[in-house]
């Protein structure tokens, strides 16, 4: 019997992924509860300010620690099933992502209850469009976070030994930045450090929709982002191939 394609792979992982979320519903609520928790610190910091590039900073980090953090114990967590699933030719495109479509739903809804906590506290930009625009673009840097959480996954041996490498993996993405550094940031390993970063380009996006700046200026911080999404996935599926050995 052959085995079902690409496709078909990829509808029963997302169903069963979803399944799964459903059932554990508490985890769920956990993941959706903290953003507008971060939504509202942020929005109590700059209380009835205009946002700055400081604020879009934070925004950033925000949305890489919810979708690292989402991601994180995708995989280890039943990397038993994985392996025995592997055995009747379990696609890993699909399997990775499956994980990535249902997750990246999550971070949609977290964005939303973030910015709707952030903006009842401090104004946000009041166009609809650019709202929709600071919406995508934290929501696809949370994606791109959900990659790199997937590969902390792939690669980890334990759920706790995932979830400490988290802040690990984001520090150095908070430190390493110009709103912190300055005019540091062009000296050395510094600057290379910071364009291998996701919050430099959620940041970029961010600041360049305040400024209003042309569609392609903002394109390039959410490519950016893409590629770094792509990278993700592709290691962890290396990571995955070479824990069937």
């Amino acid at each position: 019997m052959a085995r079902p394609g690409f496709r078909r792979q990829l509808d029963i992982l997302v169903d069963r992924s979803l399944a799964v979320h459903a059932g554990s519903w508490g985890t769920l609520l956990m993941m959706l509860a903290q953003a507008p928790i971060i939504g509202w610190f942020i929005g109590l910091a700059w209380k009835g300010q205009e946002a700055v590039p400081q604020t879009y900073f934070i925004m950033s980090v925000a949305a890489l620690w919810m979708g690292c953090m989402n991601a994180c114990t995708a995989i280890v967590g039943e990397r038993s099933i994985f392996l025995r699933e592997r055995m009747f030719d379990l696609d890993i495109r699909s399997y990775l992502l499956s994980k990535l479509c249902v997750l990246s739903a999550v971070c949609a809804v977290q964005t939303v209850l973030l910015l709707a906590a952030q903006g009842r506290l401090m104004h946000l930009k009041e166009s609809w469009g650019a709202l929709l625009l600071i919406f995508l673009s934290m929501s696809w840097t949370g994606v791109a976070a959900c990659g790199l959480g997937l590969l902390v996954s792939a690669v980890a041996r334990s759920a706790y030994g995932a979830v400490a490498a988290v802040p690990v993996i984001l520090i150095p993405q908070a430190i390493f930045s110009k709103v912190l550094l300055g005019a540091n940031i062009e000296k050395g390993a510094s600057s290379f450090i910071e364009k291998l970063t996701l919050t430099k380009w959620c940041y970029e996006a961010l600041v360049d929709i305040h400024d209003s700046a042309h569609l392609l200026t903002q394109f390039k911080s959410l490519a950016a982002l893409g590629l770094g999404l792509a990278l993700f996935l592709a290691l962890a599926a290396g990571a995955l191939s070479l824990a069937e050995d």
